[in-house]
């Protein structure tokens, strides 16, 4: 018996793997089976697939890692029968993680700053920021701001995941989970999130598409948070599993720039 194996982690935002909305299945044919795989969530996932098999010859190489594109149904590949009378055997085994490994994230897009045009925001925490951005986070901003600031999309996309029902928050990682948080996912596939919303801070929907400058929530201090305050950052797919941040730039009064921690900065 063939047997191949990969070693396989899914790392989702914190949140655990719900099976139910990536599906791999298989159809019997006179010649041998075939292997198709849906993605119900509203954002693509890497699917890692592995499997055991005997009398069945693959139409592709194994494991496979697979791309598999928001709410779609499409073929893997298929097993031929190589020794019918023999009888056959296939078992398989599969994980996935939110996003495409394969984006690109387009570096020369200059971002709008996520607060109302005109007011002036402390950014108390840059990227590779001592307190909390560390790890394979690094590229993250924390803007300082009164709860219910207003907050706006720094870039059109789709709104893929969101979480508005929380109301605590606190300076431990014990209250990491309670964090309110809507993520978009942009036109080249990486996410951006807007994290620490205040409770009901939330005001898009799921499958929403919104528009660079238009108003999505209302800052907080919801999760693992020290004060009220907007924490941003843009990520792509890391294979494996999880997420690896992106350093971006903004527009902002004194032109296109990387942000840099105890500085102001006017909403523009």
């Amino acid at each position: 018996m063939k047997s191949f194996w990969l070693l396989l982690f899914l790392i989702v935002s914190g949140l655990t793997q719900d099976n139910s909305s990536v599906n791999v299945y298989r159809i019997e044919t006179e010649t041998g089976i075939e292997i198709y795989a849906k993605n119900s969530n509203l954002y693509p996932v890497t699917l890692n697939y592995m499997v055991e098999y005997e009398n069945l010859t693959p139409s592709r190489e194994l494991p496979l890692v697979q791309v598999l594109q928001p709410n779609t149904d499409q073929k893997l590949m298929e097993f031929e029968f190589s020794n019918l009378a023999a009888g056959w055997e296939y078992s398989s085994r599969y994980r996935y993680y939110m996003g495409d490994v394969n984006v690109r994230h387009n570096d020369s897009f200059a971002y709008r700053l996520p607060f109302p045009i005109g007011e002036e925001f402390l950014l108390t925490q840059g990227f590779n920021g001592s307190f909390s951005h560390q790890g394979e986070l690094p590229h993250a901003l924390d803007f300082a701001m009164p709860e219910g600031t207003p907050i706006y999309a720094a870039r059109n996309g789709k709104v893929v995941m969101l979480e508005g029902s929380n109301s605590k928050g606190g300076p431990t990682a014990e209250f990491m989970e309670y964090a309110n948080f809507i993520t978009v996912m942009h036109d080249d596939g990486t996410f951006a999130d807007y994290s620490h919303l205040k409770f009901r801070g939330v005001n898009v929907e799921l499958g929403q598409n919104v528009r660079m400058g238009q108003l999505i929530g209302y800052s907080g201090a919801t999760g693992f948070a020290t004060g009220p305050h907007l924490h941003f950052v843009v990520k792509k797919a890391k294979r494996g599993g999880g997420f690896v941040s992106i350093p971006v730039r903004f527009a902002t009064r004194r032109g296109i720039m990387e942000l840099q921690a105890g500085e102001s900065y006017i909403g523009y």
